[in-house]
């Protein structure tokens, strides 16, 4: 897919956000599907909010974060009535689109639309977590501590449509950090661009043991693994899993090396052992 190579701010990109019921695409679901269209001049098009009932309880853990609870989602439409309006919204010819932790994001629309028989978007996705690491130099880069960091929010407001109006901004301000990007073709060589069609099913896929990963994903939470692989194997690595793919039949762990400073995929079958890394 080719895109102009004129200014960046003439470009249309749709930044998304989605909230759930928990943490894992296969078990869990989507409560709250936000979207802002903008021009990368700052200009809103349009938006889209709509709350989905899950036909389950959202856990106790999803409410603290996101405020959503039982009753709000109770009468909504269900996620096979929105689908189709968000699918709509975000158009048949692709544009950007973004989202923070997109592995997340991108994982739990794939399980869906593969519930529902549904093809994923052709659209391509970069991760404005992965962006942020390359351009600010921060404690931590969930989207709350950005947003902060660059005095864009006072107050945490973990709801569809308010964090994709805050990554808007977010992405807004990381193209303009030195070096300014000034075209999609140079914003691709600075991060890499994500497809759904490699989310698709993958959270199925993975085998016991490996659940926490998602929510070292959601939560930005960095762990040490030991990896029976690369050209140190057995080595204790310190990385921020930003999500699961399968390639040639192989699931791979997509995640942010800090000794390289650089993302890397790992065989999942290679990583002999994870823990949380704490010292951050």
């Amino acid at each position: 897919m080719r895109f102009a190579a004129d200014s960046i701010n003439r470009e249309e990109f749709i930044s998304f956000d989605l909230e759930t019921t928990g943490l894992h695409p296969v078990f869990s679901r989507i409560v709250e599907i936000g979207a802002v269209r903008f021009r990368g001049d700052g200009t809103v098009l349009e938006s889209f909010q709509q709350l989905v009932d899950p036909r389950c309880e959202i856990s106790a853990g999803a409410m603290a974060v996101n405020g959503i609870t039982n009753e709000m989602v109770a009468g909504q439409p269900t996620i096979e009535e929105v689908l189709p309006c968000f699918i709509d919204f975000i158009g048949a010819v692709p544009v950007v689109m973004m989202a923070h932790n997109a592995g997340f994001d991108m994982g739990f629309l794939s399980a869906a639309l593969s519930r529902m028989g549904m093809g994923s978007p052709l659209h391509p996705v970069i991760d404005t977590c992965a962006l942020a690491r390359r351009r600010l130099n921060l404690v931590n880069y969930k989207l709350e501590t950005i947003g902060r960091y660059l005095g864009l929010i006072n107050s945490a407001e973990h709801r569809g449509l308010e964090d994709s109006l805050l990554l808007k901004d977010v992405f807004l301000h990381l193209i303009r950090v030195n070096p300014v990007i000034s075209s999609i073709d140079e914003l691709c060589r600075v991060t890499p661009v994500l497809r759904f069609r490699t989310f698709e099913e993958m959270a199925g896929q993975l085998p016991p043991g490996f659940e926490k990963l998602w929510e070292a994903i959601v939560k930005d939470q960095d762990v040490v693994m030991e990896y029976m692989g690369g050209s140190t194997p057995g080595s204790a690595r310190v990385v921020t899993p930003l999500g699961v793919t399968e390639t040639g039949g192989r699931i791979y762990l997509s995640a942010f090396c800090h000794s390289s400073r650089i993302n890397k995929t790992f065989r999942l079958d290679r990583i002999a052992s994870y823990r949380r890394y704490s010292a951050r």
